[in-house]
């Protein structure tokens, strides 16, 4: 191109590295032809970020001259500075200037940018987008011209749609992408839905589209032949993502290979099955990381320590990927402790473009539905395809069910590293193995889901986005598995946690493993009480799902569950199968079960009453109420006189969901010790985060500041997080990290334009959006509210063909086009991929009481969209409901601050890294009382003092912890003199 002389072009990639290594293949291609072009300055890589040292080694620094290239070497040296730093003081301080000088620039690249003698521009996709808004180019685009005739944009799979589009602005001629459709798309924040405009112009790229290979326009051009990876690792990749298209260059099947024989004479693609490893399955599982954030796999660090017993393989060119940034950096640490040189630790996100002989990839969390399955397909795509010679994938059997990874099943070689002496070698495993069982419908407590037809709608739709993740399989995170793993020992457990978090996973799981456990006994009783009548379909279908999971895999298939043994009880009906028995009836009390108990505990000595059950299961006890619960844990067989706690007794609590207002219970009050017997589960899988935030708000100003035990406890754990938005307080939640729409109100001054709306609503996302109206679920709370939608919006919805069902304290029934409305009552056990409150004024009493925690179980059933609808008139009460929510949601869609340093919460888990988690509540405390300080201690004059992990000051005197390590040997005497007292942990 650069023959003709009307040519000038502008090559963007996505990072300063990919365009680093666009400039210099540019660079060699043109020396190859003629130097002329790079003597005269014709070819230019613009741009702070580019490396020196790069086009130095490869002789083209004239590719850098007239840009930053001053400012560029004085970063370069820096750079080598600070791989020679051990201190992080050093490095710090390395970094600040490096960050300094990158700011400070000189402005030369917008001259380049637009001088006409320069023939090929090369820079980051960001830094020519940036120049849309100078003057100078806003000028030429105004005149209906353009800077350049032709625009290359390279890894354009990873740009957004509107980032090219405003790109192409650039290019008065051609507009060339190159890139992989198969491969990442545009990084965007984990989400679980994504609506379908943003779907459509900013998570999907200008490649998004071309999901075939043949059969494409002649403006596409398909490059089959491939010439990184070993043709065994190339088969794999292309039979996963590239239809079996790709082919393998004759000088890389040629090639030395670099691996290491003992990997060589196994297998290049290995599955390393991480259920072969000599432990529970709650290792393999995926765990929250530090500060609650990202994941990490226990196993891994030990499976890798087995692998670089191997010297050949410690020596190896190797790296290390994983989705989630948390393992990463588990695993980089201990390549510095391990002194591996040649291997590194990373994000697949930040690996596209790079390669190793080597690749280990841990999917950590891959049961998850952090990802749509289509990204999913590129993540794994873009892990594999890093490797040269060999890759191994660190995944459970689990794991390998799920949709985006079972094409890989039969590719990989399935492998464990058994003992051999001191040292270890591969050996083939089984791709099933003893006791396996996909994670299907015994996993997860939900309802079944028809498929209902809708119109045709676009492939970003929400509707479809929906679809496809529901083909994903659960697999239990570690928490999750250790709970179901528990040895139950007769004696009582209480369980609480966050809604969403999976407690009634857990609590069918036990149940099947207690009848399993008493397998064969004559007189086992086991009773299993709820308060939400809509529950007991449910229930029964993942008890008997989870019974199921005990046995698949193995040779004989599970006898049916024994519900001859097991009772589903409402509350309801054990009280009024006992009340009689003292003159009372449950009548008397409709719906007060709690005053029932009180009033049957009068007249009965709870210590008299007859056992009736072997082991007792209380889901969602916190509707209850004490004495209720007294009553229950009454009847449940002692097995050790002496003990009280030898009760099997399993206890299912979130008081957050207390909607009935029940008291808090004392569990000493029952007899029942249980210390070192409760859990709490601290993540939430069901709401996204901007969900679970407003709701968690929304809760917290609500509730008298003298009741809000429960969100206290949860910021003393870590997973609330005290901040600002508007000026006012916020908290950030921390126990869901899945992003997804943020939740909407719509405020109206007439109940008719209220449901107007929601009509309208509903059928733009049944018939615009394709949402199938099964995913949809309306929450209400009054009668009146029920007569008006019946009334005013079933006919609305008919002319669809959508039928408003209204259910309540049953189990759901629907048909293709069913929509349920009922009560939050009723849907507490569920979820729904959409929630429609509407009428939200009307969650109050007729006391002028507001249903704080009523409407928080109505937002938290919400998976992925939540919208809030109420009327303006109402009591004092539905005005000040109203005017909160209105606040939280304005507070949340505020435009946030830029954060220019960490959250004081990060601060202290980056020190609880280092002094252990135990010191949590010190840490806290110190973080409260005081201004805490992470820098040097110097005198007035600047002499440096002291370098403590942190430091802080009261009453004249400095408080200075040093972690584990102690002071230097000159330090104590100044430190004293100076009033610098030395703090150790707690």
């Amino acid at each position: 191109m650069l023959d003709d002389d009307s040519e000038r072009i502008l090559v963007v990639s996505t990072t300063n590295r990919a365009s680093d290594a666009v400039a210099l293949s540019i660079g060699n291609a043109t020396r190859n032809r003629s130097n002329d072009a790079l003597a005269e300055g014709q070819l230019l890589r613009i741009g702070k970020g580019a490396s020196l040292r790069s086009f130095a080694a490869a002789e083209l620094q004239s590719m850098l001259q007239g840009t930053e290239s001053e400012v560029l070497h004085k970063i370069d040296d820096l750079a080598n500075q600070l791989r020679q730093f051990d201190s992080w003081e050093d490095k710090a301080l390395t970094r600040k200037q490096i960050g300094e000088l990158k700011a400070k620039g000189n402005g030369q690249s917008r001259r380049l940018f637009v001088d006409p003698d320069v023939r090929v521009v090369i820079a980051t996709a960001f830094k020519a987008t940036s120049f849309l808004r100078d003057e100078t180019v806003s000028k030429i685009l105004e005149d209906g011209d353009a800077p350049f005739t032709t625009i290359f944009i390279d890894e354009a799979g990873l740009i957004s749609r509107t980032a090219i589009a405003a790109l192409s602005l650039l290019a008065s001629r051609r507009v060339v992408v190159v890139g992989d459709s198969k491969q990442l798309a545009p990084i965007s924040r984990i989400s679980r839905i994504l609506p379908t405009r943003q779907q459509t112009w900013l998570a999907s790229s200008g490649l998004s589209h071309l999901e075939q290979f043949s059969d494409t326009s002649e403006a596409v051009h398909v490059l089959a032949e491939q010439r990184r990876m070993h043709p065994d690792v190339c088969r794999v990749v292309s039979e996963y993502q590239y239809q079996g298209l790709l082919s393998t260059a004759a000088e890389t099947k040629n090639r030395r290979s670099q691996i290491p024989p003992t990997l060589g004479d196994h297998s290049r693609a290995i599955w390393y099955v991480l259920d072969e490893e000599p432990t529970d399955l709650a290792a393999i599982r995926a765990q929250r990381g530090p500060g609650n954030k990202s994941w990490i796999r226990s196993i891994t660090p030990r499976v890798l320590q087995k692998m670089f017993v191997d010297p050949e393989m410690r020596a190896a060119n190797g790296l290390f990927i994983s989705p989630y940034k948390a393992q990463a950096q588990v695993v980089g640490k201990l390549f510095a402790e391990w002194d591996l040189a040649n291997w590194e630790s990373s994000t697949v996100h930040s690996q596209q473009g790079s390669e190793a002989d080597i690749v280990i990839f841990d999917t950590v969390n891959a049961g998850s539905y952090n990802w749509p399955y289509d990204e999913w397909k590129r993540l794994v795509n873009v892990a594999l395809s890093r490797a040269r010679e060999a890759v191994i994938v660190l995944t459970s059997r689990n794991e390998m069910e799920e949709p985006y990874l079972k094409p890989l099943k039969h590719h990989l070689t399935p492998s464990a590293l058994k003992p051999q002496g001191d040292l270890f070698r591969w050996e083939t495993v089984s791709r099933r193995g003893k006791g396996f069982h996909p994670m299907g419908k015994g996993s997860n407590v939900a309802e079944a889901r028809s498929h209902y037809q809708t119109s045709p709608v676009g492939n970003r739709s929400m509707g479809l986005q929906v679809a496809n993740r529901k083909g994903m399989k659960m697999v239990l995170s570690e928490e999750q598995q250790r709970l179901t793993n528990l040895i139950l020992d007769g004696k009582p457990r209480l369980v609480r946690g966050v809604a969403g978090s999976g407690k009634s996973i857990v609590l069918c799981n036990w149940l099947a493993k207690t009848v399993k456990r008493f397998e064969g006994s004559s007189d086992l009783r086991i009773w299993a009480v709820y308060a939400n009548r809509s529950l007991h379909k449910l229930l029964r279908e993942s008890i008997e799902s989870a019974w199921e999971s005990l046995s698949e895999g193995e040779l004989f298939p599970q006898q049916p569950f024994p519900w001859d043994k097991v009772h589903l009880l409402h509350v309801k009906d054990v009280l009024s199968g006992m009340l009689p028995n003292v003159a009372l009836s449950m009548e008397s009390f409709d719906f007060d079960y709690d005053r029932a108990a009180e009033q049957f505990l009068s007249r009965q000595d709870a210590s008299e009453l007859l056992p009736r059950c072997s082991a007792l299961f209380i889901d969602e006890a916190q509707d209850m109420g004490p004495s209720v619960l007294k009553l229950l844990l009454s009847v449940v067989e002692q097995t050790d006189a002496e003990d009280s706690n030898s009760r099997s007794a399993h206890i299912f609590y979130d008081n957050a969901q207390n909607i009935y207002g029940r008291k808090t219970p004392k569990w000493s009050d029952f007899g029942l010790d249980m210390r070192g017997r409760s859990t709490i589960m601290r993540e939430s899988f069901r709401s996204t985060a901007p969900i679970a935030e407003l709701a968690v708000n929304v809760l917290q100003r609500l509730t008298p500041r003298d009741q809000r035990h429960d969100q206290n406890e949860l910021l003393s754990m870590g997973l609330l997080e005290r901040t600002k938005r508007n000026g006012l307080e916020w908290l950030n939640v921390r126990f869901n990290q899945i992003e997804g729409p943020k939740p909407i109100l719509h405020c109206f001054d007439h109940r008719t334009a209220e449901i107007e709306a929601i009509a309208t609503h509903l059928k733009y996302l049944i018939q615009q959006e394709g949402i199938s109206p099964n995913d949809i679920c309306l929450l209400y709370n009054g009668k009146s509210v029920v007569s008006l939608l019946q009334e005013k919006l079933a006919p609305k919805l008919a002319e669809i063909d959508v039928e408003l069902s209204v259910q309540t304290n049953r189990p759901f029934e629907r048909h293709a086009n069913t929509l349920i409305v009922t009560t939050s009552h009723s849907y507490k056990g569920y979820e729904s991929e959409v929630v429609m409150v509407p009428c939200v004024d009307q969650f109050v009493t007729g006391n002028g009481d507001i249903l704080a925690r009523n409407l928080y179980v109505a937002m938290t059933r919400a998976r992925s969209l939540l919208a809030l609808y109420c009327t303006r008139t109402g009591s004092t009460a539905s005005g000040r409901l109203c005017r909160t929510i209105e606040h939280c949601v304005k507070a949340m869609n505020a435009t946030p601050e830029i954060e220019t340093s960490t959250s004081a919460q990060e601060d202290q888990n980056d020190i609880l890294e280092v002094i252990g988690r135990e010191h949590r509540k010190w840490i806290a405390d110190l973080w409260t009382r005081f201004d805490i300080r992470q820098e040097p201690i110097t005198d007035d004059d600047g002499t440096l003092l002291a370098e403590p992990l942190f430091w802080f000051e009261n009453e004249g005197v400095k408080y200075a912890c040093f972690a584990n390590e102690t002071p230097t040997k000159q330090q104590p005497e100044t430190m004293s003199a100076k009033q610098i007292v030395v703090l150790k942990p707690s």
